[in-house]
């Protein structure tokens, strides 16, 4: 199944990885370098799900995430925050869905990427 996917990162090593991973498996990929830029292309383009970078310059992850959730149109795209501030090893013990939202810890492997997604679309 293909899957329109933003990726929103300001570092760009991890966009282009992330994008660059989800197209392999034929979604349809769009980024955004900072929360400003996610909110334009979020509302143009309407994607499935989101990979989110909670910590970015300007409008950080979590602001995007409360304004995509106070907004009716937007309110129910999956969000997959991308962090570093939850490791991978507190991830396998809790799994991917944290107080409802969906998290994949940097350093992140392909495997557990698709995990997310297939998740938080299904």
């Amino acid at each position: 199944m293909t899957v329109k996917v933003l990726v929103v990162d300001d570092e760009q090593q991890v966009l282009r990885l992330v994008a660059s991973l989800l197209e392999s498996k034929d979604h349809d990929v769009a980024t955004a370098a900072h929360g400003e830029e996610a909110l334009r292309r979020i509302e143009a383009e309407r994607p499935d799900a989101i990979f989110l970078d909670i910590m970015m310059p300007g409008i950080d992850g979590a602001t995007v995430a409360q304004r995509l959730r106070e907004t009716p149109d937007t309110a129910e795209i999956p969000i997959i925050f991308l962090t570093g501030l939850v490791d991978a090893d507190e991830m396998r013990k809790r799994g991917p869905k944290i107080g409802g939202q969906y998290f994949l810890a940097k350093p992140f492997d392909a495997e557990r990427l698709f995990q997310v997604l297939d998740l938080a679309t299904r």
